[in-house]
């Protein structure tokens, strides 16, 4: 026999497999779902899906007695009908169960204990499920609908039938139910019960039916339902109720009768009428609302709430329902009223029944009334309504109540003529009627909403009719003080409320007798006005009604008092946050006065209030984090322990009282937040909850006080969801905070203090000398520590404590000593409860998530943090092992691992940019690290020791599970990291699976032998791969996605796929997956990886050829050609050979012909996207071919440019490693391999010739170099011309690469240079190994001797170049990588240079670049001058050609090749007009030519070089080139315009004139004469504007003397006049329109003769590149109106740009200097050397006048020093936290790339004057420069009092690290040396830009500026030389006496700090 709980479970099985089934669609699903069906009886009674009626003589399924095992199956079947979706599925259930529903009155059942475990009864219940398993089959499948409702028809005929054939029972006469046979009477009974099912079934689901069918289904009932058989079935119950218990078959009917009336169900006619009464109101309900509003809203909602409510639109036969129904609802009220013989009221229960029954009566009647009022008589019900209103009894009914009110809320909106009287009856009702609870509630709402109907004046009215009844009255209770309560509100706490008085007296009396009876009511007005002004949800309401309440405070009554502090809560919810706090302070006003007289009255209900608000606020509502401050303050404020000597305990006591009052409404409130929620908090916030610990320890509360045990759970909440006492950042003021705080000084006297001294020395004993030694508030924060930490601990969080280790002034502290103490104490309570719980938080994975937190710790960047959390880790590993053999913290320890060692790596991967956070998904951890890369190794090094230690640990105890977590950690993996797969916590986890335990006796007893060391690694790998099979081997499930449906191998390793054979199931979905591939649609790794790796199964086991099947598995990695599809298709081709070595010929063969289609279709690294992906760095080797920008250095744009790059070149790379590995494997193997091998090189070598010379390009050039050589000498298949050829072209590859100009590398990839070092020094060994081939000349093959000597020479300049950009400064170890060949001569022979001009003319043009040697120049110059026509193509060539003056030697050569000659960079163009050419006119045609090649974004910068190039000007072709060019960009026109005007003269008063200056005008006039009509109005406006902006500095001059205000109004006032125009922009700021001003921004600047002002103007720019600013503005001005504008509102955005405007003051200087500093921030871009400059814009526009962009979000040095910080290293601490916070290390990491970048400018410019006013600090810590006045050759008097090479003081190294040694000084100085390196290369451009504007007059030119610019650049020395150079004038400025000198003059005379 089952027992109690195997039926449960099993009925349980029976429902969960019935919903599975069910909602499976597989045609294995359907059979599970048949064979549950066939566990039911026959299927009699139902043919071809059709119900049929019993016949006579076929035996009922009710007849036989319906086991519970069926029965189960039965009720399981009914509830999985709504998840048929099947129609088949759906029909047969339906005709499975009709036959059961047509007799479910009558079925008997076998007799069974379990019967009585089916609620409430098992004919209800299967009646029920029945029935709505029928409907609602019907409702989803309509085509079965006639058969559901057939089936429901029949079973309501089938009780008909039965009803109709059974005798009646009479309580005056004829047969009594006791009389009738007991088979009858249990037959009633069985049928009253199932009818219950049925009704309540077709209640829910009535939309079933049709308006008709709803009206058959009321009538059949009706005749049903009569009142005989009510009659009998009260009699029925009645005698069973009263029948001996002897009788065995009335027992089990007791039972059931007592559970009926038990659950609030008695069993009777009553209970079957409330049944049949709520189908009524739902089928009224649908007559006016569809079920779909339905399911939303409750129908008294939908006719209340919806202002557009209308009742849907009757259909056919409706009339008659309605009439049936509102008949129905007559006659049951008639009943009710007049009583009927089955209304036996003999109990409560009974009586609540019919009040339910009149209940569902009005509401059917109202639902009808709405729907035709002509139909039900809207008098009638409220009729109805008054009567039962004025009952009390009837009215003290919840239910009938609701619905009374309600429907008066109705009538009220449908004739509103009865809402002024109802506004009045209701609040008699509230008032008189004694009604409780949440009849008051609805009762205040319907009246609320009866007054919103009146007018808002009505609810205000109604508001104090109901606030005048809580006037004073003559009850005794009524008096006007209460104790503890305000006698009304204060002023203070008044809310200024829009609404006046509107009544003095109230019109409704209270006439209660007794003082309950009055404070019940009162306490009813109470509840009314709150549930009215919340139901009014306006805030003004709720602010009345909330100052109404608190006006009658202690005016009433203490009762009444009570109310309203209570209910006042309820209304604050609802109010703004001003009235919630003025609430919140009239609490802690009545709870003070309560404390302090002792009433515990008015504590409980302000205990009661604050908790109802901490239960019912929501984080996300404002009004949480009020009360949440509220609490918090409150703890603050409480009780100021007195400072004398005489201490009033009492004061102390009773602030401690309250505070205890705030804790748990406090703990409630910050339950529902996470855990670290506090992060997200508002510093204040934090700041807070400390303080209040703070102040709770002052007040004496602590785990051993009596009041902190009383409330020990709700300080443990608070705890928990407190912050550490200390924050993260300003720890460098830790010390201060503590002496300082006040809450921690309170009570400072000594009694106090050594009170607290006590306390806190009992329970850190082993630190008493220490504590007696700390002053009072250290001694308070540590107790408070202690107890938050303690709490936080026995709540099961123990890694809190760490924070408090962040400050490093704890180190070797008192303070640290004792915090240590504290963490020992936290840890200790922390293992001891969960040593002995039995809790969640005391389980393994609990305390695993917080020894994962601690392994977190351990790589804390603080190294005081990581020894306190490595200690605490000790103690939990060794006191709870298991913690370790948990997934979390498990995984989160070898996540770390692999975190520090990418940290570390990320120094060699992108130096000088450290990250500073880490995070790991997969180990749920989340570290932030220091910029110190010595402690982050040293933190590698001790985190790994130590988890080598602790997971031996853990292996020695439970080695098979470790060890299999460790394999689950390996098998799943992420190749996104730098190095794919490679990852130390994977190595560890190996390293530690293949360790022996110390437990194993067997394996530790195994003698060593030798150097052998055995270890169980074998095992491991062994139970790794069996994992990885059965994870991978079987077929995945059909409902996988598509893709992998198609390749199926099963447990043996044979395909498997239905209905097709295996190969065409292969291929097809190869074939699919290479279509999308192939036309770029997007392939998931997950599907690349399983059907690829299915192929490779296959073909590992494949005895014959499968071409098809290696085609797509080659072709498709290389279609889609990432990095990872090529890893991933190597790993696969490798395993494929290795497995099935017959597959490697035609696996070669495929690669082989994939890698030269990406040759011949330049994919990956011989694709022209390279150089796309590099614009404006390095498209051209030259940075001045690209456009220069005017904006800060972007590190991140240069950095995606570099990833494009490189997943580009990385495919490729990798597949050369393949090969090369698989050559080197397979040399010696079949002949046909290396006939492959050496096609495929040939191919390649021959492809190098067209490929992009990318820098990151150089490590795959020289790797197919290499391969190549590789190939050569091992393939002795090849002949000797084959040979000889191989070899030749493997010269000539490698020499193709230094075809350009050399380059260093791109980006900070120390390892990749690295890489690149040492592949120079492969190449040069194999080059030497395979010497002797070509060495000789042999019959017409010419010896590669020379070719190949070249190759050497430079692989190894190049390698030395590449040293020392590796290592700039390391002397010792820059050495490592150089050729034992030694120095490199810098005279090469002649016939080296003449070797490379044969081989290719680029090579030998740029060996003095390489090479810096005259002789080796003029060699070079003489191949030029003898063949040309070879150069052309090499732009380069023509400044050997050409030099810096036209030589005379040079004839045909001009005439012949120079105008085809390949076009310079834009400067070097200009420079060719320049007399030193002698206006020939070969020369200037090709410069022009040169010029117009280029885009005008490019030449746009060279502006001020161009116009100066005029005064050289005969022939006019600047002239023409200018002219011609300003009609295609305006922006160019401009520009030169304004630059012409500010070279007309010579001085800033206009008053010299420039020789220029004719010929400026004549081109100005004729610019402005070529304009359109459109460019010309766009001229007008932009100069128009400018000009008023601009003169507004004039009409400043004769304000210079007076006060700054008055300037400042004068600036407004001139502002105020401009008007913005359509299109008009700042000089400076050409890429963006202005289209505002900030009228108020004006600000005058400090000058002694001179009027500049700052302005700021509202720019819009182009979210694009800057290169579209051009567009924009001209498509702006090219618009007939505003309206006609194109730029769509996402292209652009809008920024305010302050502006400096200069009258009488030179800018032209500032503007060279600054265009210099624009070029070499190219030059740092072109190389990708992470330095930031920011070479603002400055634009010159008249003589003495211009305008300077300011620089945002920075301020001077100068400014600083004014303000008293007394360095920059202190201004940094303050501004950005500690040297160890990560803040300061970014801004500290921004001003060593900012200072190495200004230093070498400065160097090399000259810049002087470099006082603190024009050095700038931005907000990111950018250290900027401004102000140029003196550069070059000039400085401040004529003196040279800044003899240093650049500024370079100690308050800089001080923030740099503070020595010479440390890490950011010494980025510092590689940072000087990469760019004074990256800058050499580009002297001559440099010198072009300045040697264009000596004729300009600039005060900073003298006769030897070029000489002396060009000498600073040591072009004489080699890249080793200028690196050492460089690093000496490092150390020449740091603490340069001459730069002290200079700021302590500028102190003196400017009062300028320093």
């Amino acid at each position: 026999m089952i027992d109690g709980p195997s039926r449960s479970l099993r009925r349980q099985a029976l429902q969960r497999l019935a919903l599975l089934t069910a909602s499976e669609k597989s045609h294995r699903d359907q059979e599970n779902f048949s064979k549950l069906c066939a566990g039911l009886s026959s299927t009699k009674g139902a043919q071809n899906g059709v119900v049929q009626r019993p016949k006579p003589n076929v035996p009922s399924l009710a007849s036989s007695p319906m086991t519970l095992s069926e029965l189960d199956v039965l009720l399981t079947l009914c509830k999985s009908a709504p998840l048929l979706d099947d129609l088949t599925s759906a029909k047969r259930l339906l005709v499975q169960i009709s036959p059961y529903l047509g007799e479910a009155h009558t079925q008997s059942l076998a007799p069974s204990p379990f019967l009585r475990s089916i609620e409430p009864s098992p004919w209800e219940a299967l009646t029920y499920h029945l029935t709505c398993a029928v409907l609602v089959i019907g409702i989803k499948h309509p085509s079965l609908h006639n058969a559901a409702l057939s089936s429901t028809h029949e079973y309501l005929q089938s009780c008909l039938r039965a009803i109709n054939a059974g005798p009646v029972v009479h309580y005056e006469q004829d047969i009594s139910a006791n009389e009738l046979p007991v088979r009858e009477r249990l037959g009633i009974a069985t049928m009253t019960v199932s009818l219950l099912g049925f009704l309540d079934a077709a209640s829910t689901h009535l939309h079933f039916y049709t308006v008709l069918e709803r009206l058959g289904l009321v009538r059949l009932l009706q005749e049903a339902l009569t009142e005989r058989f009510m009659v009998s079935i009260e009699g029925v119950f009645s005698s069973i109720r009263t029948a001996d218990i002897a009788l065995k078959r009335f027992a089990i009917w007791k039972l059931w009768t007592k559970r009926y009336a038990a659950s609030g169900r008695p069993l009777g006619a009553m209970l079957l009428q409330c049944g049949y009464m709520k189908l009524l109101v739902s089928c009224s309900a649908l007559q006016i609302a569809t079920q779909e509003e339905l399911g939303k809203h409750e129908i008294f909602n939908l006719m209340v709430q919806e202002d557009d409510f209308e009742p849907q639109q009757q259909q056919s036969h409706s009339s008659a329902l309605l009439e049936v129904l509102s008949d129905t609802a007559a006659e049951e009220m008639r009943l009710l009223e007049d009583g009927a013989d089955y209304l036996q009221l003999g109990s409560a229960w009974q009586q609540r029944l019919a009040f339910a029954v009149k209940a569902h009566t009005l509401n059917t009647f109202l639902n009808c009334m709405v729907a035709n009022e002509d139909i039900a008589d809207s008098d009638t019900l409220i009729s109805w309504l008054e009567d039962t209103i004025t009952d009390p009894i009837q009215m003290a009914d919840d239910t009938l109540a609701g619905v009374v009110l309600r429907s008066m809320a109705v009538v009220a909106k449908l004739f509103p003529t009865m809402a002024s009287s109802l506004s009045r009856s209701l609040p008699r009702f509230i008032v008189q009627s004694g009604i409780k609870g949440d009849t008051v509630t609805e009762a205040a709402r319907t009246l609320s909403y009866i007054l919103n109907l009146l007018s808002p004046d009505a609810v205000i009215t109604g508001l104090y009719s109901l606030g005048n009844i809580l006037s004073a009255g003559s009850n005794g209770e009524r008096t006007m003080n209460t104790p503890g309560i305000p006698n009304g509100i204060p002023s203070t706490l008044r809310q200024d409320v829009q609404y006046s008085h509107h009544s003095s007296g109230s019109a409704i009396s209270l006439d209660i007798g007794s003082d309950d009876e009055s404070g019940a009511a009162y306490g009813n007005v109470v509840r009314a006005i709150v549930g009215i002004a919340t139901s009014c949800k306006d805030e003004k309401i709720t602010a009345l009604a909330q100052s109404m309440l608190l006006q009658k405070l202690g005016k009433v009554g203490l009762s009444v008092d009570i109310h309203i502090i209570t209910e006042a809560a309820v209304l604050a919810q609802s109010g703004g946050q001003l009235e919630l706090k003025s609430l919140l302070k009239l609490y802690s006003r009545i709870s003070h006065e309560g404390a302090v007289q002792g009433n515990s009255t008015l504590l409980g209900a302000v205990m009661k209030a604050r908790l109802y608000l901490a239960r019912t606020l929501l984080p996300e509502s404002p009004l949480y984090e009020v009360f949440l401050i509220q609490l918090l303050e409150s703890i603050v404020s409480k009780g100021d322990v007195h400072e004398s000597d005489n201490t009033h305990q009492r004061d102390v006591e009773l602030a401690a009282c309250e505070i205890i009052e705030l804790l748990p409404p406090l703990a409630i409130l910050v339950s529902v937040l996470d855990q670290d929620s506090y992060l997200r908090q508002d510093v204040n916030i934090r700041r807070l909850y400390r303080e209040a610990w703070f102040n709770i320890i002052v007040h004496g509360i602590s785990t051993t006080s009596g009041l902190g045990q009383q409330y020990s759970n709700e300080l443990r909440i608070f705890a928990m969801h407190s912050p550490p006492l200390v924050a993260e950042y300003g720890t460098e003021q830790f010390e201060s905070e503590i002496e300082l705080n006040t809450v921690l000084r309170r009570g400072m006297n000594p009694p106090h203090t050594a009170e607290q001294k006590r306390r806190l020395i009992s329970i850190l004993a082993k630190c008493e000398s220490d504590i007696r030694g700390l002053s009072y508030p250290k001694v308070i924060f540590l107790s408070a520590a202690y107890l938050v930490e303690i709490l936080r601990a026995d709540a099961g969080e123990c890694t809190q404590v760490l924070p408090y280790f962040l400050d490093p002034s704890l180190n070797g502290s008192a303070m640290e000593n004792c915090m240590i103490t504290i963490a020992d104490e936290v840890m200790a309570v922390y293992l001891s409860n969960t040593l002995r719980g039995h809790q969640e938080i005391n389980s393994a994975p609990h305390v695993a998530k917080q020894l994962a937190l601690m392994f977190t710790g351990c790589c804390h960047r603080i190294a005081r943090v990581q020894q306190v959390a490595a200690t605490c880790a000790d103690n939990i590993i060794l006191r709870m092992p298991s913690s370790l053999c948990q997934k979390a913290s498990l995984f989160a320890l070898l996540e770390l691992l692999s975190i520090m060692w990418t940290s570390c790596l990320d120094a060699e991967l992108d130096e000088y940019d450290w990250k500073s956070s880490y995070t790991s998904a997969r180990g749920n951890v989340s570290v932030d690290l220091s910029d110190d890369y010595f402690l982050r190794k040293s933190t590698l090094n001790a985190l790994y020791r130590k988890a080598k230690a602790w997971v031996m640990t853990v292996i020695n105890i439970a080695p098979l599970d470790v060890k299999g977590l460790l394999q689950t950690y390996l098998s799943e993996y992420d190749d996104n990291g730098a190095y794919g797969h490679v990852a130390l916590g994977r190595s560890f986890a190996l390293e530690m699976g293949a360790t022996i335990p110390t437990t194993d006796q067997k394996l530790g007893a195994i003698d060593r032998h030798g150097d052998c060391n055995i270890n169980t690694a074998s095992d491991f790998i062994a139970q790794y791969s069996t994992r990885q099979e059965y994870r991978y081997a079987d077929p995945l499930p059909e409902n996988r996605q598509s893709h992998v449906g198609y390749l199926r191998i099963d447990q043996n390793g044979e395909t498997s796929a239905p209905h097709i054979s295996k190969t065409e199931s292969d291929q097809e979905a190869l074939a699919r997956l290479a279509h999308k591939a192939a036309q770029k649609d997007p392939v998931s790794e997950q599907e690349l990886r399983d059907i690829l790796r299915r192929a490779a199964a296959l073909l590992c086991k494949a005895d014959v050829d499968q071409c098809g099947i290696v085609h797509h598995l080659i072709e498709i990695p290389f279609t889609i050609f990432t990095k990872q599809s090529i890893k991933l298709g190597i790993s696969l081709w490798l395993g494929v050979i290795n497995e099935n070595p017959i597959m490697e010929p035609r696996i070669l063969t495929e690669i082989a012909q994939n890698w030269e289609t990406t040759v011949h279709t330049n994919a990956g690294v011989f694709s022209e996207k390279l150089r796309q992906y590099l614009t404006n760095t390095i498209s051209h080797p030259d940075p001045f071919f690209e456009k220069e920008e005017f904006a800060p250095s972007d590190k991140k744009t240069l950095s995606k440019r570099q990833q494009a790059a490189h997943d580009l070149i990385a495919p490729h790379l990798r597949i050369l490693q393949f090969l090369n590995s698989h050559f080197n494997a397979t040399r010696l193997g079949s002949p046909h391999v290396p006939q492959i091998f050496h096609r495929l090189i040939s191919v390649t070598l021959q492809g190098l010739r067209h490929c992009i010379a990318h820098p990151l390009a150089r490590e795959f050039h020289f790797q197919v170099v290499l391969l190549g050589l590789t190939i050569l000498r091992y393939n002795i298949n090849l002949d000797l011309v084959a040979r000889w050829q191989l070899k030749d072209t493997i010269l000539s590859a490698g020499l193709r690469w230094f075809a350009h100009q050399p380059r260093w590398s791109f980006g900070g990839n120390r390892l990749q240079i690295k890489a690149e070092t040492r592949l120079m020094s492969d190449v040069n060994t194999a080059l030497r190994s395979s010497a002797h081939i070509g060495s000789k000349a042999e019959g017409n093959l010419q010896t590669l001797e020379a070719k190949e000597n070249l190759l050497q020479i430079l692989l190894e300049n190049e390698q030395m170049r590449l040293v020392v950009w590796l290592y700039p400064l390391d002397h010792e170890r820059r050495h490592i990588f150089t050729s034992p060949s030694g120095k490199i001569s810098q005279d090469l022979p002649a016939s080296i240079i003449s070797t490379a001009w044969v081989e290719h003319p680029s090579i030998a043009i740029h060996l003095p670049a390489r090479f810096p040697s005259v002789q080796l120049q003029r060699n070079v110059r003489a191949l030029l001058l003898d063949y040309p026509e070879k150069a052309i193509n090499e732009p380069d060539s023509l400044h050997l050609l050409l030099g810096p003056s036209l030589p005379l030697d040079l004839g045909t050569q001009l005439k012949k090749y120079l105008l085809y000659w390949a076009a310079v960079n834009p400067i070097t163009a200009v420079t060719y007009f320049l007399p030193e050419y002698g206006n020939n006119p070969f020369v200037l045609q090709y410069a022009m030519r040169a010029l117009e090649s280029h885009p005008i974004d490019v030449t746009f910068f060279y502006v001020p070089q161009i116009v100066q190039a005029l005064r050289y000007d005969e022939l006019g072709y600047v002239q023409r080139y200018i002219i011609e060019t300003a009609k295609f960009s305006q922006l160019f026109a401009h520009q030169i315009i304004w630059n012409m005007t500010a070279n007309a003269y010579k001085d800033e008063e206009s008053g010299i004139e420039d020789s220029l200056k004719p010929t400026l005008d004549v081109v100005t006039d004729n610019m402005i004469t070529s304009f359109s009509g459109t460019d010309k109005a766009f001229y007008e406006r932009e100069f128009a504007f400018f000009n008023e902006v601009t003169d507004i500095s004039g009409k400043l001059r004769p304000f210079i003397k007076k006060s700054k205000p008055e300037k400042k109004q004068k600036i407004e006032e001139e502002l105020r006049k401009i008007k913005v125009e359509i299109g008009v922009y700042l000089p400076s700021n050409p890429d963006g329109t202005v289209i505002g001003i900030d009228r108020k921004s004006g600000k005058p600047l400090q000058s002694h003769a001179k009027a500049p002002y700052m302005a700021t103007f509202r720019i819009k720019k182009n979210r694009g590149d800057s290169e579209a600013a051009d567009d924009m503005l001209e498509e702006i001005n090219r618009s007939d109106n505003v309206g006609d504008q194109h730029i769509s509102r996402e292209s652009t955005y809008e920024v305010w740009q302050s502006a400096i405007f200069k009258v009488g003051d030179d800018c032209r200087q500032d503007v060279l200097a600054l265009q210099l500093i624009a070029a070499f921030r190219g030059i740092f871009n072109n190389v990708g050397l992470d330095v930031y400059v920011y070479p603002y814009r400055v634009t010159a526009t008249a003589p003495g006048c211009g305008v300077i962009d300011v620089l945002p979000n920075s301020i001077s040095r100068d400014m600083l020093g004014r303000e008293a910080v007394n360095g920059l290293y202190d201004y940094f601490v303050s501004k950005y936290g500690s040297e160890d916070s990560i803040r300061f290390q970014e801004a500290r990491n921004n001003f060593v790339k900012s200072m190495a970048a200004y230093s070498v400018i400065s160097y090399l410019l000259q810049f002087k004057d470099r006082h603190n006013g024009n050095i700038m600090i931005d907000d990111a810590g950018h250290i900027l420069h401004i102000d140029f006045g003196f550069c070059f050759d000039i400085a401040p008097g004529g003196v040279r009092f800044e003899r240093a090479p650049f500024k370079l003081t100690s308050e800089m190294v001080a923030v740099m690290g503070g020595s010479t040694s440390s890490q950011s000084y010494l980025w510092f100085e590689e940072l000087c040396v990469k760019s004074f390196l990256a800058s050499r290369q580009h002297t001559d451009k440099l010198c072009h830009i300045v040697v264009l504007m000596l004729g300009s007059g600039l005060p900073c030119f003298k006769p030897e500026t070029i000489a002396h610019l060009r000498q600073r650049f040591v072009l004489e020395k080699s890249e080793r030389e200028a690196a050492d150079y460089m690093k000496d004038l490092v150390k020449k400025s740091y603490g340069n006496i001459s730069t002290k000198g200079y700021d302590q003059f500028q102190l003196l005379t400017n009062g300028i700090p320093y």
